[in-house]
């Protein structure tokens, strides 16, 4: 207590009930995912049925050229009791900011990010999402990733290594898909463009005292007809954007303590 008033940890722990009995909010991400979404969707639906928690699942149809948003409410009309909102962006805004506003859509306790494009297995989304509360942030890390070319791998491995040095961190992969408190991601989460924003979210989040718990798991890599080069300009300005912002908090951190 200072000055009669009581002060709070900078990262609030999370201890109320989930609303209307939804434990867990997944977010969907999807563009251009019309050969893909429903087998993502399939796999959700089989993983939460035995997990047997209430769960919501929120697809954000990222201003889709294709039939994603038909090929996702035929799969609804089809699964009528899963809980599924299929939400659609005239353009697309990108995966950083259709994260956070499904975060404020959602009514889960907790949150996680699924790719529409099906590289996820059963086992996989089982054991990140039975992980929860074991720690403020479950990060998966995978040891082998089929499909992703040595190219992306090396690209991979180099952020990664940059975030960790400048950031003063020891973590494996900053771009899994993390489950985390829906609380924390609207609080905390930059803003951002690029596929950047996860680990900038992740080191904010560490910054301010939560906790992490890494756990292997098996995936795959999926490269999609046109895909470009991660060495684009957007996704270098993205993470040089990110990069600054985590040096500038490890530097308040040496200097204010």
């Amino acid at each position: 207590m200072v000055g009669g008033a009581e002060i709070l940890p900078a990262v609030i722990p999370i201890s109320c009930d989930s609303r209307d009995g939804v434990e867990i909010t997944l977010f969907v991400a999807c563009y251009n995912e019309a050969p893909r979404i429903a087998a993502t969707m399939a796999t959700i639906r089989d993983a939460l049925a035995r997990l047997n928690i209430g769960y919501e699942v929120i697809v954000v149809d990222d201003g889709s050229t294709d039939d994603s948003a038909g090929a996702v409410q035929r799969f609804v009309e089809e699964n009528p009791r899963m809980p599924i909102l299929l939400h659609h962006n005239e353009r697309n805004r990108g995966l950083a900011r259709s994260f956070v506003d499904a975060a404020f859509l959602g009514r889960g306790r907790y949150y996680r990010l699924v790719c529409g494009d099906n590289v996820e297995d059963l086992d996989t989304m089982i054991r990140i999402i039975s992980a929860r509360g074991e720690a403020d942030i479950i990060l998966p890390y995978f040891p082998h990733l089929p499909g992703k070319s040595r190219f992306r791998k090396a690209v991979s491995w180099a952020y990664t290594m940059l975030v960790d040095w400048i950031g003063g961190y020891r973590l494996r992969y900053y771009n899994g898909c993390a489950l985390y408190y829906r609380f924390h991601v609207m609080r905390w989460s930059p803003y951002d463009y690029g596929f950047g924003f996860q680990a900038n979210l992740i080191t904010t989040l560490l910054e301010e005292g939560a906790t992490y718990k890494e756990i292997s798991v098996q995936g795959r890599h999926v490269d999609k007809p046109g895909s470009s080069s991660p060495l684009t300009l957007r996704n270098l300005l993205s993470v040089s954007k990110t990069l600054s912002e985590i040096a500038i908090r490890r530097l308040r951190r040496k200097v204010y303590g």
